[in-house]
């Protein structure tokens, strides 16, 4: 059993260090980070497309709408009217080709993508996503590694029935510790700024939005019998396994800082 659990996390950590050239791309310049992101959105968007097993040219469509939704704005920004009708036309498409949950997921990753593209089109977007990355991994990493050595009571057992309460909490301190942390780094834009109480509350809204986006996608792998949603990354499954986190966090981090 301990063997089967370091070679578990052995590969989650080698999963982990195949992003390394992600982050260090999303790092060197906001226009870089967009194109990356937008690579990474028409892997999701694929992805998606292959777990709903419809008919070719829906799945076609379908993925090609999500995507679209990612196109850096300083190459196309066909404002918000335009990215609202393609997160409609995703949501109706899937509705009726996978059902409700499928038709939800569509929208929300949709909105995320459009959110990505909006928080990387603003000056130093892409410390922001940054930032977001460190505390979402902050907490998957915690949620995975205090609920396996901790266990107890199983947070969702019908959407997911490794992930834990324990996980859950574990993940949840670990956000909050890495955001009130980054806090102190004074060249970090915005986020310098922010006092610790409203750090803290950040932090724990990141990781329950990112828990939630998790169990989204776990939810909708059980409804269409799917056990990953690709294997493009070793030890996390698809991008859709490791940027699940991303789902809900995305568009509240944008809110947060450039809407409230």
């Amino acid at each position: 059993m301990i063997g089967l659990d370091l070679s578990g996390t052995a590969r989650r950590c080698f999963g982990v260090l195949v992003l390394i050239p992600i982050i260090l791309a999303v790092w060197f310049d906001s226009k870089i980070a967009s194109i990356v992101v937008a690579i990474l959105a028409a892997g999701m968007a694929f992805e998606f497309s292959k777990m709903l097993k419809t008919q070719t040219i829906l799945a076609i469509l379908s993925a090609l709408l999500i995507a679209m939704q990612s196109v850096p704005l300083w190459v196309f920004d066909g404002g918000v009217l335009w990215h609202s009708g393609l997160a409609v036309l995703s949501f109706g498409i899937t509705l009726i080709c996978s059902g409700l949950l499928a038709g939800l997921f569509a929208l929300a990753l949709s909105v995320c993508l459009y959110f990505a593209a909006l928080l990387l089109h603003q000056p130093d977007g892409h410390w922001l996503l940054l930032v977001l990355a460190a505390v979402v991994a902050a907490c998957d990493s915690a949620a995975y590694f205090v609920g396996r050595s901790v266990g107890g009571i199983k947070l969702a057992p019908k959407i997911s029935p490794n992930k834990t309460v324990s996980g859950s909490v574990g993940g949840i301190v670990a956000a909050i510790a890495v955001m009130v942390g980054l806090t102190s780094v004074a060249a970090l834009p915005f986020v310098a700024e922010l006092d610790v109480v409203t750090a803290l509350y950040l932090g724990c809204g990141v990781a329950v939005l990112s828990q939630i986006g998790d169990l989204h996608e776990s939810a909708l792998k059980r409804h269409l019998n799917v056990k990953d949603s690709g294997a493009i990354l070793p030890g996390h499954g698809g991008l859709l396994d490791r940027f699940d986190g991303y789902l809900f966090t995305v568009p509240g981090f944008y809110l947060f800082f450039f809407a409230i």
